[in-house]
């Protein structure tokens, strides 16, 4: 409905508003070829448009003047020229980009909703516009990532269809808090937790080292670019939460062009081409008692004298080798795209498909999703986009890594003698028998934003982002009985964790251009951010399962129930200043307060406050003009930012237990945690320069 409005909205402005046409072609200056997807803005104004397949753009309903226009895309070097516009005719602008290795122009995306360029930049800001041979490689966000910008370390925690990957920027900065960077998709937070906690986490099912990735919920062919802000000295406008750094992701867009249909589809196998080692076993003789012979003759007991090894006494097995119990599996995708738009509203819709199976028979995943992204100009002053997503992902994880009831586990810590029935693996339990463990996570996600910006006065520019992040997130694993005869698990449980996950995201921003001078622009920008995540969770368990069924209320015994009800909300308030002279020379200065719902009682709010300074020399007159260097940047920067503290970390509460009294279970209380009503959150301190 809202999208319906949106779109009667726009289209009923743009047929009441008279103005003029803007019309180009941006070609490469060496070929003449036609460049797509250039972005061509008009400085000072939130206008614009961007090239489509035949370089061509339209800019519509333009007032009377003179305009200057920047022509940005990666790769090339920006475009800059003038261009009036008189009432009622059209006008024409044409841009030849040259290539070049380093683009200074290149527009970042701050913390306030506003863009720079990076020329303006004291710190180092890494970029990632993912090409289609990138794309054909990477099925997920974290292997677009890997290797692609500097200082950016994507490690994969398992080799299981489903595990995801750590992401760590110029390392760690905690040693008890989260090092996850945040994420933000189109101005909004992105939950991303990743790891194996039952308030916080990705999964609350303990299988082994294997932990699902929030972050590889994203589509890597929606992500039109990718910005690192890689610690506090970048990030520290991100105030208490990006001490880990920033990954900003900007989703693929619509223009002002024909529709632009692409489609993808991939295949193809999955095999485990591991040599795995095998296992070892001494015999020899016990040198006490009954002086048997024995299969635990050690290095260590022999060191002691408790047996005697025979020559020939060393004996081996391989389990994972004789009886394989791998499969080759396989992954396939794809998708369908569209992009496009006219002078009322510009689209960006996208659906796509994926299915894998591992080389484990019980690790597999399907998952399916779509993206809608529209953009609209209801006056020639002010822009809107609406952006939504959905997810429904179905994900089976087999118990696996540093885990007995895996197949590496069973067969690594196995024995070095083959067996009728456990074929030599760990405690005489084939893997096969483990596969009766039905892990599953089950996930469906929206994820809504809306981005806004409205220019009142030609000096002042106003901005507002608002948005939810919403996960649905059921891991569930049953296990029937009679099935593994390991410890209580003859009996057979059921483990049922439902959880809800809210991030809401809003803020506004003003940001004003004063001219102090003609070769002095200041730029002023006032913001103020509000975020709140919320938990909602149940965790229930049951042991001693019925036959034949499947939920808690088949179990009998052992029942365990438990609850997470967690809030976290932060305020920040935001002042930056920027001086820019001759459009070469850039000093900001900025502070961030941050208020936040975790701090200590008696801690108010922190402040965490960044300079930047650059300098694009080769500009200079005095700069030598050779090949040896084409460009030199000179910058430094200097910023802090922080760490929230865990929920209710520095609270003092009680905790329910259960306590007899006179032959009766009574409840009582215990002290659940002692707090620190002086907490504040962890800061980190950075300096870089290059």
């Amino acid at each position: 409905t809202a999208t319906i409005a949106a779109l009667c909205m726009s289209t009923g402005l743009a047929a009441q508003q008279q103005g003029a046409i803007l019309t180009g072609r941006v070609v490469d200056a060496g070929s003449n070829a036609p460049i797509p997807s250039v972005q061509i803005q008009i400085v000072g104004t939130n206008r614009g448009g961007t090239t489509g397949d035949d370089g061509r753009f339209r800019i519509t309903n333009l007032k009377p003047g003179k305009y200057q226009l920047r022509a940005l895309r990666i790769g090339f070097q920006a475009g800059s020229q003038t261009v009036t516009v008189a009432a009622g005719e059209p006008a024409v602008a044409d841009f030849a980009l040259k290539a070049a290795v380093v683009t200074l122009d290149e527009v970042v995306t701050t913390a306030t909703g506003t863009t720079v360029r990076k020329r303006e930049q004291g710190s180092d800001v890494g970029t990632l516009t993912p090409a289609p041979e990138a794309l054909a490689s990477a099925s997920t966000p974290s292997q677009l990532l890997t290797g692609k910008i500097a200082g950016v370390d994507v490690s994969t925690t398992g080799g299981t269809i489903g595990s995801g990957s750590r992401i760590r920027i110029r390392g760690a900065s905690s040693l008890s808090l989260s090092n996850e960077p945040i994420v933000i998709i189109d101005g909004i937070r992105f939950s991303n937790d990743f790891a194996s906690d039952r308030t916080s986490g990705s999964t609350s099912l303990a299988v082994g080292g294997q932990v699902p990735s929030r972050f590889n919920d994203i589509n890597p062919e929606d992500i039109d670019h990718v910005e690192v802000l890689k610690g506090p000295a970048a990030a520290a406008l991100y105030g208490t939460a990006a001490a880990n750094g920033v990954i900003v992701i900007t989703t693929k867009k619509g223009a002002n062009a024909k529709p632009r249909w692409t489609a993808y589809g991939e295949g193809g196998s999955i095999r485990g081409e591991t040599a795995w080692p095998a296992n070892y076993a001494r015999i020899g003789t016990l040198t006490t008692g009954t002086k048997a012979r024995t299969t635990n003759c050690t290095l260590d007991s022999q060191e002691r004298g408790l047996c005697v090894p025979t020559p020939d006494s060393l004996v081996s097995f391989n389990p994972l080798q004789v009886y394989n119990p791998f499969i080759n599996g396989y992954h396939e995708a794809g998708g369908l795209g569209v992009q496009g738009g006219n002078d009322a509203v510009s689209y960006y819709l996208a659906g796509n498909y994926q299915r894998d199976q591992g080389t484990i028979p019980i690790s597999q995943d399907q998952r399916a999703g779509g993206r809608a992204n529209l953009s609209t100009q209801l006056r020639d002053n002010w822009n809107f986009q609406l952006g939504t997503s959905y997810l429904a992902d179905h994900l089976r994880l087999p118990q696996n890594d540093n885990d007995v009831f895996g197949i590496m586990g069973g067969g690594l810590l196995g024995k070095a003698f083959d067996n009728p029935v456990s074929h030599g693996f760990f405690e005489g339990v084939p893997p096969e028998v483990f596969y009766a463990i039905d892990t599953r996570q089950d996930v469906q996600r929206f994820e809504n934003s809306i981005n806004t910006s409205y220019q009142p006065l030609g000096w002042l520019t106003a901005t507002g982002v608002f948005g939810l992040d919403y996960l649905n997130r059921y891991d569930n694993e049953v296990l029937p009985p009679n099935q593994v005869n390991f410890g209580q698990n003859l009996l057979g449980y059921v483990t049922s964790n439902p959880y809800q996950i809210f991030n809401y995201t809003s803020s506004g921003s003003l940001s004003a251009v004063w001219n102090v001078r003609s070769d002095l622009k200041a730029t002023t920008t006032g913001a103020v951010q509000f975020n709140k995540q919320t938990v909602r969770a149940t965790q229930a368990f049951g042991r001693a399962l019925l036959a034949g069924t499947g939920s808690l209320s088949g179990t009998t015994s052992q029942f365990a129930v438990g609850q997470t009800n967690t809030d976290n909300k932060t305020l920040g308030i935001i002042g930056r200043e920027e001086l820019a002279w001759r459009d070469r020379l850039f000093l900001t200065g900025a502070l961030r307060n941050d208020k936040n719902s975790a701090f200590g009682q008696n801690f108010g709010s922190i402040t965490y406050p960044s300079v930047q300074g650059s300098w694009v020399i080769s500009e200079e007159s005095f700069f030598p003009k050779t090949n040896l260097m084409s460009s030199l940047r000179l910058r430094a920067a200097d910023g802090r930012s922080g760490r929230q503290p865990n929920f209710r970390d520095a609270e003092t509460y009680f905790s329910a237990q259960t306590v007899t009294v006179n032959g009766s279970d009574v409840p009582g209380i215990v002290v659940g945690g002692t707090g620190n009503p002086n907490l504040r959150p962890e800061k980190s301190t950075e300096d870089e320069g290059g």
